[in-house]
């Protein structure tokens, strides 16, 4: 099984680190450590979240007890004002689902909805993307780097108990024909 810390608060600095294994957790792993304890320092693989603060090699606290709420205000800037939640996904062109740290972005229909927010400032040709969680299993209120220096922390009764349902997300296909004015030909947006 992946090494993890117990949670006695937010630490400044992790230390001693432990050794992790180079393999991804397992929902079943992710479930032992959900019966036995409320919130859990686990390490991240991966760059999608780096934009957030969440960096590869890093660390993260989830709190299993809270959700992420229905979306929140957030910058233009991406500024991390968004909520951060470990769930059981499939990431597109993947054969399953996984655990995964992802912003969490809200309800469509009746899917909860998360999605990757690289830093796309190094000049990654990576896009960013959204699909459907399975399950939302927790709420990210901690991150560390590599290093185990805390770079952000957040309070987790500032995230309610339960997870909406109420749609957050609105839209629909674009492809209708849209009248630009009288006369004027009818063009497509696609």
């Amino acid at each position: 099984m992946n090494q993890f810390f117990e949670v006695r608060g937010i630490p400044e600095q992790l230390g001693p680190m432990p050794q992790s294994a180079d393999r991804l957790i397992t929902r079943e792993e992710v479930e032992t450590i959900m019966e036995h304890n409320p919130q859990a320092i686990l390490p991240v693989y991966g760059d999608c979240l780096e934009h957030a603060q969440v960096l590869d090699g890093g660390w993260v606290c989830v709190d299993f007890t809270r959700r992420p709420a229905p979306p929140r205000y957030k910058s233009k800037g991406l500024d991390g004002s968004s909520d951060l939640c470990l769930c059981y996904a499939t990431y597109p062109e993947q054969p399953g689902p996984a655990i995964m740290a992802k912003e969490y972005l809200g309800v469509w229909g009746p899917w909860q909805m998360v999605g990757t927010r690289y830093d796309l400032s190094k000049g990654t040709h990576r896009m960013n993307c959204c699909f459907m969680a399975e399950e939302i299993l927790g709420v990210l209120i901690a991150s560390w780097d590599p290093s185990g220096r805390l770079l952000w922390k957040r309070d987790p009764e500032s995230f309610p108990g339960e997870l909406g349902t109420a749609p957050t997300i609105r839209g629909s296909n674009i492809g209708d024909p849209i009248p630009l004015a009288a006369g004027k030909v009818r063009r497509t947006i696609v």
